[in-house]
């Protein structure tokens, strides 16, 4: 058995759903701890499994860095080398890659990098 087939067996009809569901949109409104990363890890992998999308058009947004770190290990887990080639990062990373890339959509070709300690003082002191 393979573990994309045991983490689905694992999961509760309304997961199934979600994970079947490989069409469009789907949310997932559910509180801490209730499994909402593995569902979502599975989603990803079958879709890879029944589609042929590429892994990196894929893109997994989280709120935190630990869950980003969990969400791709499980990916990992769960479809191997290529789990490493789906984007997986916070919503603020995504951000700013997006800024990044496109700083000329932005204003005054804004770049987003982090501050120096120097800078931040100065930021800090003027306000």
């Amino acid at each position: 058995m393979t573990s994309f087939s045991k983490a689905y067996k694992k999961l509760n009809a309304q997961q199934k759903l979600a994970v079947d569901t490989i069409e469009g949109p789907v949310m997932v409104i559910a509180g801490p701890g209730t499994g909402k990363t593995q569902l979502l890890s599975v989603r990803v992998a079958n879709i890879l499994e029944k589609t042929d999308s590429l892994p990196d058009n894929i893109l997994c947004l989280t709120f935190t860095e630990a869950v980003a770190t969990e969400m791709r290990d499980r990916l990992v887990d769960l479809v191997g080398q290529a789990g490493y080639d789906i984007n997986v990062m916070t919503f603020h990373a995504f951000g700013t890659e997006v800024i990044n890339r496109f700083p000329e959509y932005f204003y005054q070709g804004a770049t987003m990098q982090p501050i120096d300690e120097v800078s931040s003082y100065a930021i800090l002191s003027n306000i």
